[in-house]
């Protein structure tokens, strides 16, 4: 074995675990964070009807468990995986091939500065506990909400007219209402909540027809 074992001891802590994991945050994803399941199942049910060969893209996919939400509703999808961990994307590519071949990885770097997001066009962007990691947690509120603005015109940018961007997160970053302003700063109509639990949601938007 190339590398030591981690301290079990760190699962014990309020705060602790090893999240940057993608096997150990799978099996302590719904323990740890229980309105995450309810959440994916959310985001599934606020999608519109996704006719077969809609593409979807899953935005810093981790283990790709909003990709096999989505799957299971609509199997005859094109899906595209993007994430920068090689190890989360080969978890995330290996969990939906099994459900179906029409599937994509790509590792990329998610653009934090409004390039548009690799890997387009596409129908469907979701992002599922992304967000909110991406644009970070030490900034304060008039930043976070530059960067989310930002983001959401990455995503915005490769979607087909009438394209749709489905988001499950929590606020930790910033509160719900300035994120759904930031998106429908970056040119998302149709903009709202679709749930929401505690600190966790999800919302959406999009894009206008051409």
């Amino acid at each position: 074995m190339d590398d030591p074992i981690p301290n079990w001891n760190s699962n014990l802590g309020r705060s602790g675990g090893h999240w940057d994991d993608g096997r150990w945050y799978d099996i302590h994803l719904e323990r740890r964070m229980p309105q995450a399941i309810p959440m994916l199942e959310e985001m599934a049910l606020a999608l519109p009807p996704l006719p077969p060969s809609t593409t979807v893209g899953d935005l810093a996919c981790g283990t790709g468990n909003a990709a096999a939400t989505v799957l299971d509703a609509y199997p005859e999808i094109e899906l595209v995986l993007l994430d920068e961990d090689p190890d989360l994307l080969s978890i995330a590519h290996n969990k939906v091939e099994r459900m179906t071949r029409n599937v994509e990885p790509l590792r990329v770097t998610v653009p934090t500065s409004g390039e548009p997001l690799p890997g387009g066009p596409y129908d469907v962007v979701v992002a599922s506990l992304a967000l909110h990691a991406i644009v970070g947690h030490d900034v304060d509120e008039a930043e976070a909400e530059s960067r989310y603005e930002l983001l959401f015109r990455s995503i915005q940018e490769p979607l087909e007219p009438g394209g749709h961007c489905i988001v499950g997160d929590h606020v930790g970053t910033l509160p719900l209402y300035p994120q759904l302003k930031a998106m429908e700063r970056a040119g998302f109509t149709d903009v709202d909540c679709a749930w929401r639990q505690d600190d966790f949601f999800v919302a959406g938007g999009r894009v206008p027809d051409a």
